[in-house]
């Protein structure tokens, strides 16, 4: 199945809500797409909502693209301590 750029948008947009389940919907909803909502999960590690960052990690880890791996890697580090 084909996904529009436009709907990886829409979802990355409702990741930023400031509620649980929506967050979650959304990030199950790009962990289907997959490859494709790699880069903009990996921008989400920098949103300001901490809860969002979290969201974006567990998304990429499920995804586990070496891109995505590598990003979460990067993200756990610099977020430790």
């Amino acid at each position: 199945m084909e996904t529009s750029q436009a709907e990886i948008t829409r979802l990355l947009r409702e990741m930023s809500t400031r509620y649980a389940i929506p967050r979650k919907k959304a990030a199950d909803a790009l962990v289907v797409i997959g490859a494709a909502a790699v880069s903009g999960l990996i921008e989400k590690l920098n949103d300001k909502n901490p809860d969002v960052q979290q969201a974006a990690a567990d998304a990429l880890e499920r995804i586990a693209t070496p891109e995505a791996s590598a990003a979460v890697a990067a993200w756990s580090a610099a977020n430790s301590g």
